[in-house]
């Protein structure tokens, strides 16, 4: 069949009614793809089709209703501007044929004279194919519905009732043809516009609804082409964007001039059971205009008439303004092809090479993988297939093969697109099957137009030996040396980080099971046998001296047990926000052994000992005793400052034989070529030499000598500052500050890493909220307004009433809560409003009533919290007191009754406390950090949210001193709260 052999796939169909719905003067085309049902709906709210523009006009193989000068006589709504054309064939229409077999149309149009009714036709492309068949012997069913309203199924019964009739007729007619397969589909196909409309429209803000006064052209289509589940299966399986990659960025909103769109492409696939179409379209999928000049080169401007280019090129940071590039093959004459503009932004393949910020480089470079190539836009619309790198059009890849180094650019890491017009360009003609230009003069001279300008910048701004390839080079050659050497310090930190958290892990380890009391414990057990052996020798100095070495034993003991629990900070390391947490805690923890284990241990040995010694009547020199503790801890402590003394002695010679060899290297490379050059000046016959040649050769050999100084003068200055730097830093403060500048940095760098995290992954999280809020709000009404037809339903009949009240019952249980849950919405309170202690009261109350009953929760509230008022958003101040009780309610189940929470205020302050568990005193300074939770399946996110939140409104909440009969409380400071109403 014709509109199905012209149309190359899928994706240029979707296109292609796209482009129709584009010259309708839509704002918006949508695809809603239901994969349980194998339908697609194809909806635009365009000007729509009178039912002569259907029957004589879309109905009719060839007819033009558009027209070569780019404008057609479409009806043009007031206020809109007039629309280049996008087609001209006349065909465009019958791809809709690629999609199914079976389509159902409506369209309502607005003309002049004002709102159409609207026109349904019912057509099986089937029909078409059979051989034999005479046009005129096909009848279309149609029919025309006033009142701006939908067929029913009913009615559309009627139309595959038609169809079956001349299906029937033919059958009669033609007996040798097979009509099986057409009249099953016709009797399958029930569509239900109306319930269709009401599925979609909450989910379309009803902007594509022909309820009303809507317009547009609607096509639903069954069952649908099984090579739709093919591609969508595949892109699915391969992750490729290999269905959508033709569809996206359909109309220009990226490259050069953007001016407002005029039309918003979309293709939701719905999967079984799915509330929410899934959108494959969406915008932020394809590049945007702000990443296209921030890639590493950029490259803008115009071809002239004459193909001969101005514009920018931006290498790395350096700019090029006024660049000219050259299309010699013009000599004088206009090109065929017309003037044209161009834009591209270009993409290094590393990271290392890259001036983008790794996280912006991963994203744009996924983008790019996935869709990179050269688009082309004329009007505006997209043409295809420019832009698939799948086609090469600009043979990119195929000079890349001959030569990466000498051609430098790759298709997939550079995104651009070049803009026609067809008015500027009419001679490019686009061919039959909407799969690119015809390949003729015009065609052939844009393309090496491109081709010059991509091996131009090549040779002159990349390629090594270019006029300019040394500003590239340079920047290249710096931003792998310092991708390098991060790379190599983040090995060294991270191994340092690694060495860290096992020893923090060995050390809460040993301290949550135990281990550390047992030890002292055992301590305990030989230090008391060992001091009550010493006190059953006979003789008195040989018994005072088997006491003190028991006690100096147990002593050295003690210290290996607490060098054992002793970590060392890593040097020159940050930490991040989660491991400080960690040494904070390890410090904490360090602390309370040392106060409640370690030095009372000690005490209790001395004690010991001279309990034991007065028990046996021996005497003990006190003198001996405390020199023999003191030269024990001096010889240990000493030994431990020597080895460590060797260690940064033999560091240091290292470093000085390092800087030794990097001076006598440098030396030696310069010595080595200048007597290279002595070596190649006495092989040269200057006497046959002209002057030009001679300079140019002591030019070489100048910049040859002054790159080996300027390179090695360089690396020696920078070692020269450094051991400088660690010199005076080691005479002012023994070496610490150094290393901890270089910490502190590195802290600093990794809290504002965090930060941007935390900020991105809010920002997905309130756009997720909007959107769940947007579509489940729009089911609600529905299920409200269907529960509302029921109850008129269920009068009269008995055995419905009785489920009509249970649903009724349990939709309003439901219905209640979400209500609760509006003040939460920022859009719908923009304003600070006045809130009383009162209405948090009963806003909590009702939230949480099942749930406090059910654990048994008392929720108390003095009087000065309930006349207490605090001017402020709503949305901000609710959300506080839903998760302080919501966390009161889970940590009081852990405790028996009697649970209570009291809401309390003071002038200033509002106060939440509850009497359940303690906060343990490692906890408190992590309490507001994002992640931290003692929640078995926690996110850590609600304390953290609450008090960004109330920073913003220039509130706070902290952990307060609790009441008495109480806890743990939480203050909750606004300048706005007061106690008087």
């Amino acid at each position: 069949m014709l509109g199905r052999q012209q149309i190359a796939g899928i994706q240029n169909a979707v296109s292609e009614l796209y482009k129709n719905a584009h010259d309708a003067y839509a704002t918006l085309a949508r695809v809603d793809y239901f994969e349980g049902q194998k339908l697609l709906v194809v909806r635009d709210n365009g000007v729509g089709m009178t039912r002569k523009d259907f029957e004589d006009k879309w109905l009719v193989l060839g007819t033009e209703s558009k027209f070569g000068d780019g404008v057609g006589r479409q009806y043009k709504p007031e206020g809109m501007e007039v629309r280049p054309i996008t087609g001209e064939k006349g065909i465009g229409r019958l791809a809709i044929a690629l999609l199914g077999r079976m389509v159902l149309v409506l369209s309502r149009a607005r003309r002049e004279d004002g709102l159409q009714d609207l026109v349904i036709g019912l057509v099986h492309w089937g029909i078409f194919e059979l051989p034999g068949l005479n046009l005129d012997e096909i009848e279309i069913p149609v029919k025309t519905i006033r009142g701006g309203t939908l067929p029913s199924e009913d009615e559309c019964a009627t139309l595959a009732a038609a169809l079956l009739d001349c299906v029937e007729r033919l059958t009669k007619n033609h007996p040798e043809l097979d009509f099986s397969k057409i009249h099953s589909d016709a009797k399958a196909f029930r569509p239900d516009p109306a319930d269709l409309d009401a599925v979609l429209r909450p989910h379309d803000d009803g902007s594509l609804s022909l309820v009303g006064e809507g317009t547009g052209t609607h096509f639903i289509i069954a069952p649908s082409a099984a090579v739709l589940d093919m591609e969508l299966a595949s892109e699915e399986r391969l992750q490729d964007y290999g269905f959508r990659k033709s569809l996206l960025g359909f109309y220009n909103q990226v490259f050069l001039a953007r001016p407002p769109a005029t039309i918003t492409a979309s293709f939701r696939v719905w999967k079984p059971g799915a509330a929410v179409g899934e959108e494959l379209l969406d915008p932020q999928l394809f590049f945007t205009s702000e990443e296209v000049p921030k890639v590493d080169h950029y490259f803008s401007g115009d071809v002239d008439e004459f193909g001969q280019f101005s514009g920018t090129l931006r290498v790395y940071e350096k700019t090029y303004e006024k660049l000219n590039i050259a299309w010699k093959e013009s000599v004088g004459r206009r090109t065929d092809c017309g003037p044209f503009q161009v834009e591209f932004g270009y993409l290094m393949g590393t990271k290392s090479e890259s001036s983008v910020a790794p996280d912006e480089f991963d994203q744009i470079s996924a983008k790019a993988t996935k869709l990179g190539g050269m688009y082309i836009y004329r009007d505006g619309v997209r043409v295809l297939p420019y832009g698939d790198h799948s086609f090469d059009w600009l043979e990119v890849e195929k000079r890349r093969n001959l030569g990466a180094g000498y051609y430098f650019f790759s298709f997939r890491r550079m995104f651009g697109a070049v803009l026609l017009s067809r008015q500027r360009n009419g001679n490019l003609v686009e061919k039959a099957g909407r799969e690119g230009w015809q390949q003729n003069s015009a065609y052939r001279q844009l393309r090496e137009i491109l081709i010059n300008l991509l091996t131009h910048l090549a040779a002159e701004f990349f390629r090594k030996g270019g006029t300019y390839t040394e500003i590239f080079e340079q920047h290249q050659s710096e931003l792998k040396r310092k991708s390098a050497l991060l790379e190599k310090r983040e090995k060294q930190v991270t191994a340092k980080k690694k060495k860290f958290v096992e020893a923090l892990d060995r050390f809460f380890k040993a301290v949550n099971s135990g281990l550390v009391a047992q030890e002292i414990a055992k301590l305990r057990q030989q230090t008391n046998v060992a001091m009550q052996g010493a006190a059953a020798i006979p003789d008195q100095d040989q018994a005072a001296a088997a006491l003190i070495r028991a006690e100096k034993l147990a002593l050295e003991n003690v210290r290996k047990l607490r060098d054992d629990c002793g970590i060392r900070r890593p040097t020159g390391v940050g930490l991040s926000k989660s491991l400080h947490e960690r040494w904070d805690a390890y410090q904490s923890e360090k602390r309370r052994l040392e106060q409640e284990v370690f030095s009372p241990f000690e005490h209790e040995i001395a004690e010991t000992l001279g309990k034991v010694a007065k028990q046996a009547r021996i005497y003990v020199n006190q003198r001996r005793r405390l020199e023999d503790r003191l030269k024990a801890i001096q010889e240990e402590r000493q030994l431990m400052l020597k080895q460590t003394v060797q260690q940064t002695r033999a560091t240091a010679d290292d470093t000085r034989n390092a800087v030794f060899d990097v001076t006598q290297r440098a030396v030696q490379d310069f010595d080595s070529a200048y007597r290279q050059i002595e070596t190649d000046l006495g092989r040269i016959d200057l006497d046959n030499l002209d002057e030009a040649a001679i300079e140019r050769q002591r030019q070489q050999w100048e910049k040859q000598l002054l790159e080996i100084e300027q390179r090695h003068r360089g690396s020696l200055e920078a070692a020269r500052d450094m051991l400088a730097l660690l010199a005076e830093n080691l005479k002012a403060s023994g070496g610490a500050e150094s290393a901890e500048t270089m910490a502190a940095m590195d802290e600093r760098m990794m809290a504002l890493e965090e930060q941007a995290d935390e900020d991105f992954e809010m920002v997905q999280l309130g756009l997720a909220v909007a959107i769940i809020n947007h579509e489940f709000g729009a089911a609600i009404r529905n299920v409200r307004s269907n529960i509302q037809e029921l109850g008129f339903i269920s009068r009269g009949s008995k055995a419905i009433r009785p489920l009509y009240d249970s649903i009724r019952s349990n939709f309003e249980h439901l219905d209640g809560h979400l209500g609760l849950f509006t003040p939460l919405q920022r859009r719908l309170h923009r304003k600070a409003s006045r809130i009383t202690g009162k209405a948090i009261h009963g806003y909590v109350n009702d939230l949480f009533s099942n749930r406090l009953e059910r654990h048994a929760v008392t929720v108390e509230c003095t009087e000065s919290f309930m006349v207490a008022t605090v001017e402020c958003y709503p949305s901000t101040i609710y959300p506080v007191f839903i998760n302080l009780v919501d966390n009161a309610i889970y940590w009081l189940k852990t405790i028996p009754e009697p649970r209570k929470i009291l809401f309390a205020a003071e002038e200033g302050a509002f106060i939440v406390a509850n009497n359940g568990p303690q906060v343990p005193d490692r906890d408190v300074a992590g309490l507001f950090e994002r992640g931290f939770t003692r929640k078995p399946g926690g996110r850590g996110l609600g304390l953290f949210i609450a008090k960004k939140a109330l920073m913003k409104e220039e509130m706070d909440i902290a952990l307060g001193e609790p009441p008495s009969g109480f806890n743990v409380a939480f203050r909750i400071t606004a300048s706005t709260l007061r106690l008087v109403p």
